[in-house]
């Protein structure tokens, strides 16, 4: 399933100038996490490799990178207007994508689907 939603989506999100992993950044950026560090922690992506997607999304004008007011040797992330923009514009083709697959379920079968998923998802699923 994750391979068919990404084969769906990534044609549209290449549009945009993105990837799954470009966008995945830009999403958790934008819900706050804002440091390279806990960014890298975060998605589980190594440091170096991190930092080469910082790069390529502030070449594309998505990203900003400012010196932290409280700590100057840290560096804080924002989008830009741009990035906003396609992380949003992304984030609606995915759920399009998605919402699309879903429909084709019978009612009963998505039903199913969802309480399951809702389960897997419960925290005392985690212990």
């Amino acid at each position: 399933m994750n391979r068919r939603i990404k084969q769906d989506i990534e044609p549209r999100l290449a549009q945009r100038q993105l990837d799954m992993r470009r966008f995945f950044i830009l999403s958790a950026i934008r819900r706050g996490t804002v440091y390279p560090k806990e960014l890298s922690e975060k998605l589980g992506l190594p440091a170096t490799l991190l930092s080469r997607y910082l790069e390529q999304l502030v070449q594309l004008g998505f990203l900003e990178r400012q010196i932290d007011r409280q700590d100057s040797r840290r560096t804080r992330l924002s989008l830009t207007e741009s990035g906003t923009q396609a992380v949003a514009a992304a984030a609606e083709d995915i759920k399009t994508s998605t919402s699309q697959r879903l429909q084709r379920l019978d009612p009963s079968r998505l039903g199913l689907l969802l309480e399951s998923m809702e389960r897997l998802g419960h925290p005392d699923l985690e212990r």
